[in-house]
């Protein structure tokens, strides 16, 4: 036992030492805004914000409520400091890895005959705690554990490790088991907690059916299902899982039909099945070869936004795919451990394939979960290694080679992502002169803008319209030309913008520029457009109140309706944003509720200093 623990602790320092400068990072400007800083719903632990996390699927489009509450939590001991975000990612990913040294230790220890159940485990011990930390320190773990937004698998897979490493002790020595059923019931729960903390296992029930069949041998001897008792019982455990597995509905619902700052997505638009079929296969051969390749990294790959279907390595996806199923199902027999990761391994990537969205993007955080079949093949190799080549030694030496090589690459991997501009300039050398790269230009313009750096702002933005002409890009260049002075700059940039068909929340940017520049008629007109099709979008909700109420021309002015606008705002967002409030008390003034007013602006002044 003390060995165990010492392996354990072992793999959870060296874990945490590969991706230690994580902890003096920024947040980055790649949906860290929409998960945290700008997130008003996880800055309180109240009845209204937890109901919000418990119930709403659409501000992310996922339902993901343990998530939520966890940012919650974070933000109660340390506010918006990167540093205590970033600390719970990290320390949650080590988590897992000893979970997951757990977890391969009993399934080499079931794979394996002609010994003691202990003697098993002490054999399987070095090989499962070398395949958990490659799967730990493995390039592609670094965009999961260094960004923010991805606590969401970082939870999902620790909860799911917990879950399976209770369905193994559940199983282990079946009905004997005098914990069995306790076993049982934790992995259903720590099931639960994975599917709320992001629904991207939603078919975990499937892969504890194989299993079932390989290696707990639990189907052995049994007559097919509708005639045998005991396979009828391992099939109906699988009922609560299967059931759990179903609340990922919740998050395909939001994704088809997205809303607030998703409006106007397009989702699944002009998908034939081909495609995506041949985008699936695509997919799975990617995630096949991907890890054991890990170069040229980056958080955003454009194979898929706008492909030919019938491009070669598609066809050459598609073969590989289904030449490797049928040949694992005739030889199952033989190879009984290579068709139970293989099929585990097609299961767990389902939810990446992109079926229901068109474009789609293969990212490094998608392999986190699949990753995981793989650290249980890269144990049982360096098992076979050691057993039949010089006893231990080589699949040590292996092993240990691989481990630094890996390690090596994360960690330089690790420093892309210490904010915004490097991670940026950096997915900008990578993507060069792909037309996708406008809008990485953008991004990067926003970022410099912020900083005041208004000449290589514009030179960004400039590229970008260049690569890719975007109505965001053309706003952003406006509104930055108008802090800048050039009114009739940002007046041109802002009609071009509203040439290319601007989304809601497109209309509600432009409302801002036309509102800078002093031309309120029009700022109401784009608000007015934005609400037309999301009546619930809170910049223009907000935005288009503070005209009403504040505008210089009289016309344009109506203080009812901006205190009914302003009210909609902060009840959306329970009251929390001191800039909503300041604009309800602003409403008020114009409405001639002066004691309102007052009142109103004293809370919007609390709130502000109290965040």
């Amino acid at each position: 036992m003390r060995r165990i623990w010492l392996t354990s602790l072992v793999l959870f320092l060296a874990t945490f030492a590969v991706f230690s400068r994580v902890l003096v990072a920024d947040f980055v400007q790649w949906d860290d805004g929409i998960s945290v800083y700008q997130n008003p719903h996880i800055q309180g632990l109240d009845w209204q914000h937890l109901r919000w996390m418990f119930s709403d699927a659409s501000y992310a489009m996922r339902y993901k409520p343990l998530t939520w509450l966890a940012y919650a939590l974070v933000f109660q001991l340390g506010g918006l400091k990167p540093f205590g975000y970033h600390l719970v990612n990290l320390l949650i990913h080590c988590l897992s890895v000893v979970l997951l040294f757990g977890v391969i230790r009993r399934l080499l220890a079931a794979g394996t005959s002609g010994q003691s159940a202990d003697e098993r485990l002490e054999r399987a011990t070095l090989p499962a705690a070398g395949g958990a930390l490659l799967w730990a320190i493995n390039p592609l773990r670094v965009e999961p554990v260094t960004r923010v937004t991805d606590l969401t698998f970082c939870l999902l897979t620790c909860f799911l490790l917990i879950s399976l490493w209770c369905y193994l002790r559940a199983c282990d020595g079946q009905e004997e088991n005098p914990g069995r059923s306790r076993f049982y019931w934790c992995s259903i729960a720590a099931f639960a907690f994975a599917m709320f903390s992001y629904p991207f296992a939603f078919a975990y029930g499937v892969v504890l059916l194989v299993l079932d069949w390989y290696p707990m041998g639990r189907f052995a001897g049994c007559a097919p299902w509708w005639r045998d008792a005991r396979a009828r019982k391992v099939l109906l455990e699988k009922v609560p899982f299967l059931l759990l597995g179903g609340t990922m509905l919740t998050t395909i619902a939001a994704r088809l039909n997205p809303t607030g700052i998703w409006a106007g997505l397009q989702v699944d638009s002009g998908f034939n099945p081909f495609e995506r079929v041949m985008q699936a296969f695509y997919v799975w051969a990617y995630y096949v070869w991907k890890p054991w390749v890990p170069f040229h990294l980056s958080p955003f790959y454009t194979t898929l936004v706008d492909f030919n279907p019938s491009a070669w390595q598609f066809w050459l996806s598609g073969a590989f795919v289904i030449a490797t199923t049928v040949l694992l199902v005739r030889r199952r027999n033989q190879w009984p451990w290579a068709l139970a990761l293989w099929v585990s391994y097609l299961v767990l990537v389902l939810p990446a394939l992109g079926l229901t969205e068109r474009p789609h993007f293969t990212a490094d955080r998608y392999d986190y979960v699949p990753g995981l079949v793989w650290a249980v093949a890269i144990a049982a190799a360096l098992r076979w290694i050691g057993a039949r080549l010089n006893p231990r030694g080589a699949g040590l030496a292996l092993g240990l080679v691989l481990a630094l090589f890996w390690g090596g690459l994360s960690v330089h991997q690790a420093r892309i992502w210490r904010n915004s501009s490097v991670l940026f300039e950096y997915m900008i050398r990578e993507l060069k002169d792909d037309p996708c790269c406008g809008d990485i230009h953008w991004r990067l313009g926003t970022v410099l803008a912020s900083q005041g750096k208004t000449r290589e702002a514009a030179q960004h933005y400039q590229t970008s319209l260049h690569l890719q002409p975007t109505v965001k890009c053309y706003l952003s260049f406006a509104e930055l030309l108008e802090q800048n002075g050039d009114r009739q700059g940002a007046l041109t940039n802002c009609l071009a913008a509203l040439a290319l068909g601007p989304t809601p929340v497109d209309h509600a940017k432009a409302g801002e520029v036309f509102a800078a520049l002093g031309r309120g008629a029009e700022a109401i007109n784009q608000y007015r457009l934005a609400l037309a099709s999301v009546p619930d979008l809170v910049p223009a909700l907000n935005n288009l109140a503070w005209v009403l109420a504040t505008d210089p021309d009289a016309r344009n002015r109506s203080g009812a309706e901006a205190v009914r606008l302003a009210k909609r705002a902060c009840a959306l967002t329970d009251h929390q944003i001191p800039v909503l409030m300041g604009t309800l008390a602003a409403a008020y003034a114009e409405a001639g509720g002066f004691k309102e007013a007052i009142e109103t602006a004293q809370k919007a002044r609390d709130l502000a200093q109290a965040a």
